[in-house]
């Protein structure tokens, strides 16, 4: 549902949430310029601003093609394929088969080496200080991890999730989600996750419910 900003509460809210990240982004870029992080102590801030937001960008891909690919499952190819030919190419291998459940899970591998890219980058080093600033204040934004979540969740997460969910074609028609999708289907064909697969037959198992699959066995 929009937000009809015109309303009082609503404006209140949007004021703070805005706030809230714009001082958080201050925060952790503070960090990074005074060496206050793993990344930006152990080698240079300068790698330690490539990283982080190079991070936050690609995960605004992950997320969204997530929402893309998944929701354009139902939709005939054959209606896009000359309009989104990027597009196209991608939804064209994710559907084949059980290559959707296969991006996924890479999908999600790629998530997690994201959030710990961020982490490394702008999260604080132990006894880091920052413009002699409350312990309390530092403690709830940097040491209890608030601030990079709002970083994360606001700029990389969130307002992705809501576009793509808009815009789907649009949102995976260029070479980044291509790309994004092709590192997905890549990591989960190294076997590196495929553990997870045990688990899947072990519950199955257990409820008794065999496992259904688009592809021969």
């Amino acid at each position: 549902m929009a937000k009809d900003l015109s309303q009082p509460l609503e404006a209140i809210k949007a004021v703070i949430s805005c706030g809230l990240l714009a001082f958080s982004i201050a925060l952790i870029m503070g960090l990074i310029a005074k060496s206050e992080t793993k990344i930006s102590g152990d080698v240079s801030p300068a790698l330690a601003y490539v990283t982080l937001w190079g991070a936050i960008i690609w995960l605004t891909m992950v997320e969204g093609g997530q929402g893309s690919l998944v929701g354009l499952t139902p939709v005939n190819l054959d209606l896009y394929k000359e309009s989104h030919k990027l597009a196209y190419k991608s939804t064209v291998v994710c559907y084949e088969g059980d290559n959707l459940d296969r991006y996924l899970l890479g999908r999600q591998f790629m998530v997690v080496l994201v959030v710990f890219t961020v982490n490394m980058s702008g999260g604080p080093n132990e006894g880091a200080t920052l413009w002699g600033l409350p312990d309390w204040i530092f403690d709830i934004f940097l040491g209890g991890g608030l601030a990079m979540i709002l970083l994360t969740c606001n700029v990389g997460q969130l307002n992705s999730q809501v576009n793509a969910s808009h815009c789907m074609l649009d949102y995976i028609n260029n070479y980044f989600a291509y790309f994004t999708f092709c590192v997905a289907m890549l990591i989960e064909f190294s076997g590196l996750l495929h553990a997870s697969y045990l688990i899947q037959f072990a519950v199955a198992a257990m409820s008794g419910k065999p496992i259904e699959s688009n592809e021969e066995p």
